[in-house]
Order: structure tokens, then sequence, then C-alpha cells
């Protein structure tokens, strides 16, 4: 169930300045297929219709919130990786891989060391991107 879906959504499109028309724009140049209108957008917004879900994927890129956020309110950190390449999505998922590595293994009282091999090549690849 979709609670207080309505009224989110109704609140992120506000917080966005966006009205309906505008909103429903941006969705379709995301997908022109969708089954949307504002008329549609509206039921949404008064609980009165529940989006299919790529009406409702197309509503979350615009509002900028993940999926989970606009559907249940769900707030986890996201990081979207929708302009990176596959050199910069694939250089992000070896570091993310490796600090959660790194947090499972140390403990808070762990003294600073030297930077690892490992940790020496992965900041080299992070600072080549950053500088290209």
């Amino acid at each position: 169930m979709l609670y207080d879906f309505g009224p989110r959504l109704l609140r992120l499109r506000k917080e966005k300045n966006l009205t309906q028309q505008a909103l429903v724009g941006r969705a379709k140049a995301i997908d022109p297929n969708l089954h949307l209108s504002d008329s549609v957008l509206g039921k949404y917004e008064n609980d009165r219709a529940i989006p299919r879900l790529t009406e409702a994927s197309a509503i979350a890129d615009v509002l900028d919130v993940s999926l989970d956020y606009l559907t249940s309110g769900e707030s986890y950190r996201s990081l979207s990786l929708k302009d990176l390449n596959d050199e910069q999505f694939q250089l992000l998922f070896d570091l993310v891989t490796y600090l959660r590595q790194q947090n499972a293994a140390t403990s808070a009282t762990d003294e600073k060391k030297k930077p690892t091999a490992k940790e020496a090549i992965l900041i080299a690849r992070l600072i080549s991107e950053i500088l290209k």
C-alpha cells in the first residue's frame, strides 16, 4: 500500500515549483509513451488513483527522488549514476566496495595508517578521473 503517496507527490511537486502540466511534460520527455496527463496526475495527488510503475518511475526522476521515497517515504541515501560513463561507474563501484570492506574490517579505535597499495591505486584512479 502507498501510504501518503498523494500528499508526498503534491509536496514534492510544489517544492520543485512545478505545475502539474510541467511535471507531466518533463515526465513525458523521459518516456513519451506514458499514460499521464494533468488530470491523471491530479488523481494521484488526491489519492484517487495509483500510478503504474513506469509513470511512478518517470515522476520520481523528474522530482529527483528515489522511487522508494516517492512511493513509501523511505529515505535512503542514494546517488544518481545517470550521466556517468562505464569507467566512472566502475570506479565508484570499486570505491564503495572497498569502503564497505574497510568499515567491516576496522573499528573506531584503529589508528590511521599509510595507504595500502590497493588504496593508493584507487586514490590515483579517482584523481585521474577528476582531472580529465
